[in-house]
């Protein structure tokens, strides 16, 4: 069961961004679309609730009257109107032209306008052909303004991630359910998706490895299952909204060292989830995570560009990041506020550490007073295979 947001929670997320335009002294906001696995669907689905699968859009909200938008697939455009969110639509594959032209008739061909997107969304030359058209508007980059926004989930937004990890949960014990050796790695990996798409998914990212280093989309190769069988799967549900899971299925006894790392990870988890609440910051829960690896005697080695903890919502990474890498993660260290949902995944070169790491994903969620993971009873544990 998928719970359907209605024009009540269009309403709210509008009213919390055109609060922010009005901060920001914004008369206007340009939100860029793009059907990108990654980044770029999560902006139009916020505020159309609708799915794009390819092609690029433009949003305008103005800070009163109703927001209108241009999609670069005619087809397209005639659905997203159809869903009812935003159903002032145009489709047009010269969107900029076509956007500025309905914002000077409308009367902001001179207004204070923010670009949402812009960094990695926004099409290349857009930019450009919405100055050249609209010289006498002022335009201001907005991204973190609606980012900002996004980060913040609604208390039905919660509850859809709740059901998405459900349906997660369920896919991935259908792998464990059918692992078995000689099937192969598609075999298997199909069976998990059917579960998922069965349930609604729109998208699937899948990895699977059998040796430490491995971690690559399912093979027609046969599984051996005669040491760790790791399988990560990354879901967009039917609300829009991601999650990431790994499960590690052991076809032999843990090491000790293995079972220690498990541990020493399990219980950075733990303090990092009594530490993580309104005020708090992502650095301050990668330094516990560091600390309590220190405290166990792990020696830890050069710094990497993975991200400890990045925001996850309806792109699979959103803001705000942290990676341990100087330079990559501090200018989004923002104080978690209640409702943030954040992905949990901190990595480490641990130079003493034993040749495969834990696998250990988890998303969790910022209370008003602390937090909370979605995956309720779900063991990060490796789970011993008959």
């Amino acid at each position: 069961m998928t719970t359907i947001p209605d024009l009540s929670e269009r309403d709210r997320r509008l009213t919390r961004i055109r609060a922010a335009m009005a901060e920001a002294n914004l008369d206007g906001l340009f939100v860029a679309g793009k059907g990108h696995w990654w980044t770029g669907r999560g902006y139009f689905r916020y505020l159309t609730d609708f799915h794009i699968w390819g092609h690029d859009g433009l949003i305008f909200i103005p800070r009163q009257e109703e927001p209108f938008l241009a999609f670069s697939s005619y087809a397209v455009a005639e659905r997203i109107a159809a869903r009812g969110w935003i159903t002032d639509v145009r489709g047009d594959v010269y969107i900029a032209p076509r956007m500025a032209a309905e914002c000077v008739a409308r009367g902001y061909g001179k207004a204070r306008i923010g670009v949402a997107g812009h960094q990695f969304i926004l099409g290349a030359g857009t930019m450009e052909l919405l100055a050249s058209d609209m010289p006498d508007a002022e335009f201001v980059i907005a991204d973190d303004l609606l980012n900002r926004v996004r980060a913040v989930k609604s208390e039905l937004e919660i509850r859809q991630e709740f059901e998405l990890w459900d349906l997660a949960k369920s896919a991935m014990e259908r792998f464990v359910e059918v692992l078995r050796p000689g099937a192969t790695q598609r075999e298997l990996a199909a069976e998990a998706s059917r579960v998922a798409l069965a349930g609604g998914a729109r998208d699937i990212l899948v990895f699977v490895g059998e040796r430490p280093g491995e971690h690559e989309p399912p093979q027609d190769t046969p599984l051996r299952c005669d040491d760790i069988v790791r399988y990560h799967m990354e879901i967009l549900g039917p609300s829009g909204h991601w999650c990431e899971l790994t499960v590690n299925c052991a076809y032999r006894d843990s090491t000790d060292q293995e079972l220690k790392l498990m541990d020493s990870e399990l219980l950075a988890f733990e303090r990092i989830r009594a530490a993580a609440r309104p005020g708090a910051r992502l650095s301050e829960l990668a330094g516990i995570f560091e600390q309590t690896m220190q405290e166990q005697g792990w020696e830890l080695g050069a710094t990497t560009t993975a991200f400890d903890f990045h925001g996850q919502g309806m792109d699979t990474i959103e803001y705000p990041w942290f990676s341990a890498a100087p330079g990559w993660g501090k200018s989004q260290d923002w104080p978690l506020e209640a409702g943030m949902v954040f992905s949990y995944h901190p990595k480490r070169n641990i130079v003493n550490g034993p040749a495969w790491s834990t696998g250990i994903n988890e998303d969790i969620r910022i209370t008003p007073t602390g937090a909370e993971t979605f995956s309720g009873a779900w063991s990060h544990r490796w789970r011993r295979m008959g």
